[in-house]
C-alpha cells in the first residue's frame, strides 16, 4: 500500500479517537462521525485504487475499502440507529479490520518479521469487537471512551507498522548497496 494512503488513513481514525478522548461527545455524535470517517477514508482508497489502476495492490486494501463504504453507509441509512445499533455496527467494523490483521500476519509468515504483531493486533481487536458488542447496559456512558481507546489504538498500530515496514525495506535497500 502507498505511503500516503496508509498514513492519511490512520489520520483519519486519530481524529475520532482524540475527539472522543478528549470531549464530551455523545455515543449518536461518535456514531456519526465514525460513519463520516469511515465513508472519507473509503473515498480516499478509491481516489487511491484509480490514481494507481495499472499498478498491483494487495486484496487488504479492497477489504477495507468494502469494509468502510459498508459500514459508513449503513450507519447514514439505517432508519432508526440507537446505541446499541451504532456498537455492533462499529463491533462489526473492528471485527473485519482484526480479521484483516490476522490474516496478513498469517500470510506473512516467512516473509516479514513483525507477522507476530500483525496477528496479535488482529486477535485483540476482535476481542474487542466482541467485548463492545455485549457491553453492559449501565455502563453506556463510558462507550465513547471505549471507542476513543479502540481507535486510538488501531491507529497507532497502524502508524507503528508502517513505520516499522518502511524502515526495514530502507535497511534492506541500503545493505544492498
Amino acid at each position: 500500500m502507498k505511503t500516503s494512503l496508509r498514513i492519511i488513513r490512520s489520520v483519519l481514525f486519530l481524529i475520532p479517537a482524540v475527539m472522543a478522548l478528549t470531549t464530551d461527545i455523545s455515543l449518536t455524535g461518535l456514531s456519526i462521525f465514525f460513519g463520516a470517517v469511515s465513508l472519507s477514508a473509503a473515498f480516499v482508497t478509491l481516489i487511491h485504487i484509480f490514481i494507481h489502476f495499472d499498478q498491483k495492490f494487495n486484496e487488504k486494501l479492497i477489504m477495507e475499502f468494502v469494509a468502510d463504504i459498508f459500514f459508513g453507509i449503513v450507519i447514514f441509512t439505517y432508519p432508526q440507529p440507537s446505541a446499541a445499533f451504532f456498537l455492533i455496527i462499529f463491533s462489526g467494523w473492528l471485527f473485519v479490520m482484526g480479521m484483516l490483521f490476522l490474516v496478513s500476519g498469517l500470510v506473512a509468515l516467512r516473509k516479514e518479521s513483525l507477522f507476530w504483531f500483525y496477528v496479535l493486533a488482529g486477535i485483540s481487536y476482535m476481542t474487542m469487537a466482541f467485548v463492545i458488542m455485549n457491553y453492559n447496559p449501565d455502563l453506556l456512558a463510558m462507550m465513547p471512551m471505549v471507542l476513543g481507546i479502540v481507535m486510538l489504538t488501531y491507529s497507532v498500530v497502524n502508524l507503528f507498522l508502517f513505520s516499522k515496514r518502511k524502515i526495514e525495506l530502507y535497511e534492506a535497500t541500503e545493505d544492498s548497496i
